[in-house]
């Protein structure tokens, strides 16, 4: 099977490196695009997919990726923006005038179990939502020096506005820091704290975006982030902690 990459470094930014942050191996579904659902120990989940323009269009598939890392590592040696993988039974390689490689696969049978069924995702009411702008993230972020023995963001709202703040409320005398991550938002006010793992914005910090929807519920006491980055489409699902 030839696997068609347009934009390598797209392929390797918004697609693998999200999934490999969660977690080193994956295993890769080839339909219509190439998905995965992966999670890391805490609380985040991760539905990844990309688009793919076929030139012959496979049968279905898996590839179970060992060290996801690793696969990064090599095709970011690669010059070609453009690039044809070729995935045989126990591996994939490359090979054009200038490089080649060989990248073994895990056995199908190693393959990774859903931790999280995403098609359950579409019967959830969402009741609340914003926008989160990249620059608002940072911004946010940009205070974890300061709050060095946090790992934790409790969002709330106030108003008509979002705030987020870093801090654990669990830890006695803990610094904090609170910023406004969005001065409006559409549907139900939060009338407790939504605490997620401060992780989730350093991981989505590092995509190539402008702005991102945010979707919770208040029920579960979920938050949902979707974003559609050229021909990556990521969706990120994080539940609350207990207070």
């Amino acid at each position: 099977m030839i696997l068609p990459i347009k934009n390598k470094d797209n392929f390797i930014q918004n697609f693998l490196n999200p999934v490999a942050r969660l977690n080193s191996s994956a295993t890769l579904d080839i339909h219509d695009t190439i998905s995965t659902i992966v999670h890391n120990n805490s609380n985040i989940f991760l539905k990844a997919e990309y688009k793919v323009s076929w030139d012959d269009h496979p049968q279905d598939s898996i590839i179970c990726l060992p060290d996801t890392v690793k696969l990064i590592k090599i095709l970011s040696c690669l010059d070609e923006a453009d690039i044809n993988l070729k995935v045989e039974e126990n591996c994939i390689t490359y090979n054009d005038k200038f490089n080649r490689f060989k990248y073994h696969l895990f056995d199908d049978s190693l393959q990774s179990k859903n931790a999280f069924d995403f098609s359950k995702i579409d019967n959830i009411n969402f009741g609340t939502h914003f926008e989160l702008t990249r620059e608002k993230n940072n911004a946010l972020l940009k205070a974890l020096p300061f709050v060095t023995e946090t790992s934790k963001v409790y969002l709330k709202t106030e108003g008509n506005s979002i705030y987020a703040e870093l801090s654990d409320k669990k830890i006695q005398n803990v610094d904090s820091y609170t910023a406004l991550i969005a001065d409006k938002f559409e549907g139900d006010d939060l009338d407790y704290e939504l605490i997620l793992d401060v992780e989730l914005f350093r991981l989505i910090s590092t995509l190539s975006f402008e702005s991102a929807t945010v979707y919770i519920n208040n029920e579960y006491k979920m938050l949902m982030i979707k974003l559609d980055i050229h021909e990556s489409r990521l969706t990120f699902v994080s539940t609350s902690y207990k207070n």
